[in-house]
């Protein structure tokens, strides 16, 4: 009888395994249903007023942000090529994109409105 059970279990896991490779899954309990993983690096966009230009340090005083749901505020950006801000100066109204993810804001573009 024990046999019997066990090779009836191990025929059932093998059945599921394979199911699993065929449909390029491998879920298990405690994964099953849970949220996908954030991508490493989230992209946005705003629009606001250049405060100060410090390296590639550019610090913008925002409008809201729906996309990450951040309210108007300041903050300073880094960056991702210092050379974004030429032709940038305090003061100028732009539009500015920029990524969020692993604790870092990375601008992306910048430009006048």
């Amino acid at each position: 009888m024990k046999a019997g059970v066990l090779a009836t279990l191990v025929t059932l896991a093998a059945c599921g395994a394979e199911d699993a490779s065929r449909s390029g899954t491998s879920e298990n309990a405690a994964t099953a249903g849970a949220a996908p993983a954030a991508s490493a690096s989230e992209s946005h966009s705003g629009t606001g007023t250049v405060k100060s230009i410090s390296g590639s340090d550019v610090t913008i005083a925002h409008e809201e942000i729906k996309s990450i749901g951040w309210p108007a505020m300041e903050m300073t950006f880094t960056a991702a090529d210092p050379a974004l801000a030429n032709g940038i100066k305090p003061g100028d109204r732009v539009s500015f994109a920029f990524t969020k993810g692993d604790g870092a804001t990375t601008l992306t573009s910048i430009s006048k409105q």
